[in-house]
């Protein structure tokens, strides 16, 4: 029986693997276990609650300030511990977070083959995002199984030179969750479990009206660039009296002094803290579109049918910009204006942008995954 081990660290992660761990476990002829980093340890938490996910070794890494660098040589050394102990056949990693990356790191080191869910993603800006984008060019290199959400994806590694029998298109496995999520979200105890979370963070009634959601918290756009966007934010409140404007504000101090200097005390302008994970499936299912920096949000969207406005440069996504649904502004002010009335004019009158077929898959992601690691290990 092969062994399977899957780390995970952050909450998108953890998102992103649900469906693929719940398929593994069902498969008899693997023994999966699962690995937290705690990254993110609370958001961990909750995510694993909502998808049942029973966690067999919690390395417990969260510290207050940490960095980069503390994240990386603390999931290397009790990695490899666990690695020794546990001998797996193969470690599963998703996206480019850094633990993904120093988790595949370790297994290289142990000559343990890397399987990397939502591999080949590229924005071909080596510091946007930050520090993801190097992340995941560093799993590629040392990497066995390539589990490629789009042929975009596959495109993208085949041109960096890496050997086609080892990438498999299958969708990506947050249209799984998600498709399996908007079902409990839609139910009517959820529904009012949540408008009453809501209402007790934020009691201020704007579920009633037309809004919009915002995140912004990407650590590149730090300093002059993230308060020009915030500028621009201030401005479309002032011209659009009629529509809310929704913004969780990470509490980074990075973000949230800026944010709380701009935007605090306009009147259709709302400032909630962190979202839980339903509370924010909520939002983006009930809001009229999107304004964010997000990656993951990219893709998500689809399933809820709202649009968004890409608050970068560059994506690594552009499955979606080629969709028709997904707009890059940057932090350009006057392109941010333009692109927002043409999105909030159109919505108004009808326009449907998703007539298409989902770009990142049929929700079968994880089914595939685990037929292509029976076929090749």
């Amino acid at each position: 029986m092969k062994k399977i081990l899957i780390v995970f660290g952050t909450r998108p992660e953890v998102i992103k693997m649900a469906p693929l761990v719940a398929a593994l476990k069902k498969e008899k002829s693997f023994k999966t276990f699962v690995c937290s980093t705690g990254q993110h340890k609370e958001m961990l938490k909750q995510v694993s609650q909502i998808f049942k996910i029973k966690v067999d070794y919690e390395l417990d890494l969260m510290k207050p300030n940490q960095d980069l660098f503390d994240i990386t040589v603390a999931t290397n050394s009790k990695l490899k511990n666990l690695l020794e102990e546990l001998q797996p056949d193969v470690l599963l990693v998703q996206g480019d977070t850094t633990t993904a990356f120093v988790s595949a790191l370790s297994a290289f080191y142990k000559k343990i083959k890397i399987g990397h869910v939502e591999a080949g993603l590229r924005s071909n800006n080596i510091y946007s995002p930050y520090p993801e984008e190097a992340n995941r060019k560093f799993i590629s290199v040392i990497t066995d199984f390539n589990f490629v959400p789009t042929k975009y994806a596959k495109d993208n590694l085949i041109s960096e030179g890496y050997d086609a029998k080892r990438i498999f298109v299958t969708g990506n496995t947050v249209i799984d969750a998600l498709l399996q999520i908007k079902k409990l979200v839609d139910t009517p105890r959820i529904q009012i479990v949540t408008q009453n979370n809501l209402k007790k963070i934020y009691p201020t009634d704007f579920l009633s009206k037309e809004f919009v959601l915002i995140t912004m918290h990407r650590r590149e756009k730090f300093g002059d660039e993230f308060k020009k966007v915030l500028d621009a934010f201030k401005e479309l409140a002032a011209k659009n009296p009629k529509l809310e404007f929704i913004y969780p504000v990470h509490l980074n101090p990075n973000v949230k002094i800026p944010v709380e200097a701009t935007l605090k005390g306009l009147t259709n302008f709302h400032l909630l803290p962190p979202m839980d994970y339903l509370s924010f499936i909520y939002l983006m299912e009930k809001c009229k579109f999107i304004m964010s920096d997000s990656g993951g949000v990219q893709e998500e969207c689809f399933v809820f049918r709202k649009p968004i406005i890409v608050l970068r440069d560059v994506t690594e996504r552009m499955e979606a910009v080629d969709a028709g649904y997904a707009f890059l502004v940057g932090s350009n002010i006057n392109k941010i204006k333009k692109t927002f009335h043409s999105v909030n004019t159109k919505l108004s009158s009808g326009h449907n942008y998703f007539e298409g077929k989902n770009p990142y898959g049929d929700g079968k992601a994880s089914e595939k995954i685990v037929k292509l690691l029976k076929k090749h290990l």
